[in-house]
């Protein structure tokens, strides 16, 4: 009966864990529903749509058919929530319940919501550094000059006009902190809404928003700005609850229907939706319904400015995340404060079909307001993309005839990189002297290109009149994606020269080169070094082709090659090795005197995990174990003062689990996890008795072996860990004490440690 109480227990976990999900049902039509523009929209909203002559009536505006969603509601478990624009709601229900939903006529499909967010990653410094300490000119801070925000300032643009929409995890202290101020005594908070808890307040729950808001439009403690959008209005929604299943992309698509109602004409989402769920494939501007939505924001004009990601030096997904991938907005990479270059942890692009991303870039550190009336400073793209956000919008006030997708080709033309690019950068970073007309020069050539029989080389030529120069260069493919791009810097004391192997442009490609605001590009004459049949592009490590001073190099990447190595839910499979150290617990066999410290498990063996899908998956292990018992035994001795008497075990286990997945990992790829396991093992054992006599104080040791094999010895086995580091229980159900001094305990907890070896 115990046994088998407890295996139903383990398959009712089981079954809970995946049994219910969520699900985004769409609907037919609209028909029967009435729609009023004015009393609908904000005048706000109005006017964006006028201005860029966007109808009022469009059908994605118009209400979902409550007798739908009535019909559906009666079925399923929850309803989350809704989207006009893609007339559908989202619930979570049972198989059986999506069964019965599917047979309405009005139901056009069921889509599983497969997104699961994390914030974009971040890091807070507890102490000021640098950044503070940097001289200020303009009023303005270090990140804001980056991106000649003084040009702004001098001609009084601060965004007055533009309304903007932040969707983050919480907002706290914004209505108390000293760096906005000028926000609550201006009104210029307009509305406020907390998605997860359905009512207005923001004003707390993860700091996250605070700090991103802050880079939008704060004022530091000595009135210097931290954004450049102080004039502007906002709206602050809070979207994500962390951690939280498959909810967010749901809140995050009512919040941009929400901030398109209420007139905003720029959204800054600093977050992400990517490896949890998704896979690379996925970031293709059209899996992801919030990349979707991002797209349809675009189409009624308003510009969203979506961070890149912090996986670049995180090998296990390096792309970027939705809803990054959309094809209309702004997506913001970081750059470092120090050298303008790319910043280590910003993803990379492109997007799965080929698309350039990141657009543009921002300073990946910058100086942030906390809450407690703190300020400090923070690492991640969440802080590059609302320092963007915030030129964005006083970019738009300079001309306010342009509409949104007009801006953010204006804002790419203004980078300082234009017209090169790269799946870095993007275009570099935008400047505010392109719109006050202040970058009106023509820029000079300090390079060269020479071509030889095998060779293009780029020779630096004026290193006497720079103390350094940065050369960018990649090669375009025939369809117009990168195959490889780099950087490398010079000075004046260095060498000069970088050079290609024609072979390396072949098949049409285009190399281009830029430094100090010139580009040149180069392609071999036409019908020379034609493809053969032979020649596959895939075949080509183009770092191979490329020779330079490796000491110059700040970076260099082979679009095809350098792709993610994924472990953990990225990967169809992948082969763990482990080890583990175990110590018996009670409750104990008999009467036994049990030496709980003194007794443990050594194990070390193999693991096979095969991903069934983003939270389950299935596998197996092999292992060795070494396991000793200690008990005391004196008190059954008159003459004997201890017996200190162990059993030993060698064993060989095997072991079948399911792994549940259920909270994200949002850099490592795993996650927290639960595996649940039957094991089997076959044991070798045998007793030894060590124990000092009353009469003589000298120790004696009695070994006596009983070996016992018991092919069916079996148990169930428990993990909880993320990763790399695994709490385990295990739990013997055969009764292994055939041989009277031999006793195999029951209860065993300990740690284990996993090493990634091999994935697909």
């Amino acid at each position: 009966m115990k046994k088998t109480t407890i295996l139903f227990t383990l398959l009712i976990i089981s079954i809970a864990t995946i049994a219910q999900e969520y699900y985004w049902v769409y609907f037919t039509d609209k028909i029967n529903t009435k729609f009023d523009p004015y009393s609908y929209f904000d005048s706000k909203a109005i006017e964006r749509r006028q201005a860029q002559n966007i109808s009022l009536y469009d059908i994605s505006d118009y209400p979902i058919n409550e007798d739908y969603k009535y019909s559906v509601n009666e079925l399923a478990d929850e309803y989350i929530g809704e989207t006009r624009w893609f007339n559908a709601i989202a619930v979570t229900a049972s198989e059986d319940a999506i069964s019965q939903i599917l047979e309405f006529d009005y139901v056009l499909k069921v889509v599983q919501i497969k997104s699961e967010p994390v914030y974009c990653e971040y890091e807070v410094k507890e102490d000021f550094d640098i950044l503070f300490n940097t001289a200020y000119k303009d009023g303005i801070q270090p990140q804001l000059r980056a991106m000649q925000g003084e040009e702004f300032v001098k001609n009084n643009f601060d965004g007055k006009g533009i309304r903007i929409a932040v969707f983050d995890g919480g907002f706290p202290d914004v209505d108390t902190h000293d760096a906005f101020a000028h926000l609550r005594d201006n009104n210029q908070i307009i509305k406020t809404y907390n998605f997860p808890k359905k009512q207005e307040d923001v004003y707390g729950w993860n700091s996250h928003g605070t700090m991103v808001l802050s880079c939008i439009a704060g004022m530091d403690w000595n009135g210097n700005k931290m954004g450049l959008a102080t004039g502007s209005t906002f709206l602050l929604a809070r979207t994500e609850v962390n951690p939280e299943p498959a909810k967010e992309e749901v809140y995050w698509m009512m919040a941009v229907e929400w901030a398109d109602k209420n007139g905003a004409d720029v959204i800054n989402s600093s977050l992400g939706y990517g490896a949890d769920r998704h896979d690379p494939e996925d970031m293709d501007g059209e899996s992801c319904l919030v990349t979707r939505a991002a797209n349809m924001a675009a189409s009624k004009g308003i510009l969203v400015c979506n961070a890149m990601g912090n996986e670049g030096d995180d090998g296990s997904w390096v792309t970027l995340g939705a809803p990054a991938d959309a094809d209309s907005i702004l997506t913001i990479g970081g750059v470092d404060q120090y050298t303008g270059y790319h910043i280590d942890f910003s993803s990379y692009g492109p997007t799965a079909d080929g698309r350039m991303k990141p657009n543009v870039s921002a300073w990946g550190e910058a100086n942030v307001a906390k809450p407690g009336n703190h300020y400090s400073s923070a690492f991640g793209t969440s802080f590059a993309s609302p320092l963007a956000a915030g030129f964005v919008a006083t970019a738009w006030q300079t001309n306010r005839d342009l509409s949104a997708m007009e801006l953010k080709t204006e804002i790419e033309k203004s980078a300082n990189l234009y017209p090169y690019y790269d799946y870095a950068v993007g275009y570099g970073v935008p400047q505010a002297g392109y719109f006050t007309g202040k970058n009106k020069t023509s820029p000079e050539s300090v390079f060269e290109l020479i071509e030889n029989d095998n060779d293009i080389i780029i020779r630096v030529s004026d290193r006497d009149k720079y103390e350094n120069i940065l050369v960018l260069y990649n090669i375009e493919n025939s369809d117009g994606t990168l195959v490889y791009y780099a950087q490398s810097e010079y000075w004046m004391s260095s060498g000069d020269e970088i050079t290609i192997e024609k072979e390396a442009l072949y098949g049409n490609k285009v190399l281009r080169v830029f430094s100090n605001g010139y580009m040149e590009e180069f392609k071999l004459e036409n019908g020379e070094y034609e493809e053969s049949d032979e020649y596959d592009d895939y075949d080509i490590y183009y770092p191979d082709y490329v020779e330079t001073d490796e000491h110059f190099m700040i970076y260099e990447m082979d679009v095809e090659y350098d792709k993610a190595s994924a472990f953990g839910v990225n990967s169809k499979f992948y082969i763990m090795p482990y080890v583990s150290l175990g110590f018996i617990t009670p409750p104990f066999e008999g009467s036994l005197d049990y030496k709980v410290g003194k007794s443990r498990s050594f194990k070390y063996g193999l693991k096979y995990i095969h991903n069934i899908t983003k939270v389950y998956r299935i596998g197996f292990s092999f292992d060795f174990s070494r396991d000793r018992c200690f008990y005391n035994q004196a008190s059954i001795f008159s003459n004997i003062t201890e017996l200190d008497a162990y059993n030993q075990f060698k064993s060989i286990n095997l072991e079948f689990f399911q792994r549940f997945r259920f909270v994200p990992g949002a850099m490592t790829g795993f996650g927290t996890y639960l595996d649940l396991g039957i094991y089997g093992s076959m044991i070798r054992a045998y007793s030894n008795n060590q124990y000092i006599t009353y009469d003589t104080g000298l120790t004696n040791e009695i070994v006596m072996n009983y070996q016992d094999f018991n092919k069916w010895n079996w148990g169930l086995r428990a993990k909880l860990g993320h990763g790399i580091l695994v709490i385990y229980g295990q739990y013997r159900i055969t009764d292994i004490n055939k041989s009277g001094n031999v006793r195999v305990p029951k209860l065993e907890v300990g740690l284990e440690l996993n090493l990634p070896l091999i994935n697909m």
